[in-house]
């Protein structure tokens, strides 16, 4: 008589010794953890983090090293610039101080050559001056065409007085009966009495300023 299979203890699985809600590494046994691909090797595991963080550590040594070259070398460049700047200020303060400079010394220069110009000018006024003072006589004649003419010089004299104020050219107030000014004033002769000594008694020469400098000093008679 044949045997028939036992269908049902073939067909019985094992049924796990671990309840089901429990983690799948506490209830596997060794062989099947060390091969299954969820749950690797420990040592294998630590060997590998172990390789990466030393590859970690040196591509971090690495780049502090590059960072301190590059600190080093935006240092060196700061300083240059600096140090350019610094010239730059330097060279811009020297080059304002020569521009100011020329610009003085040409203004002077001009100042002075314009002055001596000037002052052949005012030998012509000296001239008109002496003139019309002269010719004050000659007008109580009562001729007509003398007085026309001198009005005519009289004329030429103002227009060319007002070139002259135009230029910065002015004229010293007349010093008569006052103290002499040295500093505005040459005493070019002097009389006895007549009242306090270093009076101005009488102006020989009128003087001038030209730019609030003096251009031509007042000459003057004064009491001893």
């Amino acid at each position: 008589m044949e045997k028939k299979p036992d269908l049902d203890r073939e067909d019985k699985t094992p049924e796990s010794a671990c309840p089901e809600d429990a983690r799948a590494a506490d209830c596997v046994d060794g062989s099947d953890a060390a091969v299954s691909p969820e749950n690797p090797d420990p040592a294998a595991q630590v060997e590998v983090l172990s390789a990466r963080l030393a590859e970690l550590e040196e591509r971090l040594a690495h780049a502090a090293e590059e960072l301190g070259r590059v600190t080093a070398e935006r240092d060196t460049w700061q300083s240059k610039a600096t140090q350019i700047f610094d010239q730059y200020n330097r060279l811009r303060a020297d080059f304002d101080g020569y521009r100011k400079r020329t610009e003085r010394d040409f203004q002077d220069r001009l100042i002075r050559e314009k002055g001596e110009f000037i002052k052949e000018l005012l030998e012509v006024m000296d001239n008109f001056d002496r003139f019309l003072a002269a010719a004050e006589k000659g007008r109580a004649s009562g001729d007509t065409s003398f007085e026309a003419f001198y009005k005519g010089v009289a004329m030429i004299e103002r227009q060319l007085m007002d070139v002259l104020l135009r230029e910065g050219v002015t004229p010293i107030e007349s010093p008569v009966g006052k103290p002499m000014d040295p500093e505005y004033h040459e005493a070019v002769a002097a009389q006895e009495g007549g009242g306090e000594h270093g009076t101005v008694v009488e102006e020989l020469q009128k003087g001038y300023m030209y730019k609030g400098t003096l251009l031509r000093a007042t000459r003057v008679k004064v009491i001893r």
